[in-house]
């Protein structure tokens, strides 16, 4: 009777455990990328690897440099760049996020600007870092836009679009 009992409790608490993790985002848009995780409070969530990047020479080719895409801010600035930048609009999108790592800014940076890239907008994690190659994309030809990061200072994509339209 006792192991009973012992063995309910034991499967109360882990059942009430499994039940303690907290959606990030369940938002479902008709986007390429939809961001759903679950998150223990106190941890950090998993990141989804997108450095794929891709050109269509038909289009105008945007990108989104994100330095992460953690914060609620920034999952939202994300999905308004994917309902802005559409490719009914001729627009293709490409975002990648560095996940507050310079150093893989940097090197994603180097990659869109080999792509290349027509319009790069990039929320930089250490903007000194990033000047480095600013010359390197104007040369080619790129379109540059620094955001600012922080919920208060974010550009959504509408913004992002009508500052490349002016």
């Amino acid at each position: 009777m006792k192991r009973i009992v012992y063995l309910s409790i034991i499967m109360g608490m882990t059942l009430c455990l499994a039940a303690c993790g907290k959606a990030v985002s369940s938002c479902e848009t008709e986007t390429e990328e939809i961001h759903q995780a679950y998150v223990i409070e106190g941890e950090q969530p998993e990141s989804v690897e997108s450095d794929v990047i891709t050109v269509l020479p038909e289009k105008i080719n945007v990108a989104l440099l994100q330095s992460s895409n953690t914060e609620p801010w920034q999952v939202m600035q994300t999905e308004s760049f994917y309902m802005a930048f559409t490719e009914d609009d001729g627009y293709h999108l490409n975002i990648v996020d560095a996940h507050g790592d310079s150093e893989r800014q940097t090197e994603l940076f180097h990659q869109l600007i080999e792509a290349p890239m027509d319009v790069v907008f990039i929320v930089p994690t250490d903007p000194e870092l990033i000047e480095n190659y600013t010359m390197l994309a104007e040369d080619a030809g790129i379109q540059l836009f620094f955001l600012e990061s922080g919920e208060t200072n974010e550009m959504d994509g509408n913004k992002a679009r009508q500052l490349l339209e002016e």
